[in-house]
């Protein structure tokens, strides 16, 4: 499935492949600390699109697998996701295209990752928590990513409302370019008792960083 499938209709043939195989979260069994919600398919192959040159993915806060997977079939590169909750983990290995893709799980807090930092050619891919109930948490997974010395960070994040200075200080105080790419309406189904609306769409960005100095591919 590597580097194929890339026209519009191939585009949405593994958005539906995502939809079906990659299981989703139930109400009652998200915990709302660490701000589980499942990235739409569509999402995740833009997200995955932007990714150049990758010998290694890693996917930060993996949930069920729906980034990995994207990545995975659009790259063919060897993936690995990681989440601190292990029991989506148990969801993720659970899809079928666990059987027939190159993607791991390991279950694993991102200040604490038990992976090999410096890795020629690591990407990273991530729906980071949005810090809205823990303030700072989308920071640690920047952080965790650049402390991986990711040549390059996709990620997603809150559209803050006062603009986007934070995030590009915050990239480039770690050696990386920022680049906003796309702009989508997050879906938040009603998971959590505090939910009132059966789906609430908030505004995200799309950040794409790059090493300083490294070619990326």
């Amino acid at each position: 499935m590597c580097e194929v499938e890339r026209g519009v209709a191939g585009l949405r043939r593994l958005a539906g492949l995502l939809e079906r195989e990659v299981p989703g979260l139930r109400p009652g069994e998200a915990r709302r600390e660490l701000e589980q919600y499942r990235t739409p398919p569509e999402l995740a192959l833009e997200m995955a699109s932007l990714l150049r040159g990758c010998r290694l993915l890693v996917d930060l806060g993996a949930g069920t697998g729906m980034l990995g997977y994207a990545a995975s079939l659009l790259h063919g590169a060897y993936v690995v996701g990681v989440d601190v909750d292990s029991r989506l983990l148990v969801a993720a290995r659970g899809s079928s295209l666990y059987g027939w893709l190159l993607v791991d799980f390991v279950a694993a807090d991102v200040s604490r990752l038990p992976l090999r930092a410096g890795v020629h050619g690591l990407c990273v891919i991530q729906n980071p928590p949005f810090g809205v109930v823990r303030r700072g948490a989308d920071r640690m997974f920047v952080e965790a990513a650049a402390g991986l010395g990711a040549c390059t960070i996709v990620s997603l994040h809150l559209a803050p409302r006062r603009g986007t200075g934070f995030l590009r200080r915050l990239y480039g105080s770690l050696g990386y370019s920022y680049m906003e790419v796309g702009v989508a309406g997050f879906p938040l189904k009603q998971m959590y008792p505090r939910d009132v609306k059966r789906i609430h769409y908030t505004r995200v960005i799309i950040v794409v960083a790059r090493k300083r100095g490294v070619d990326c591919g």
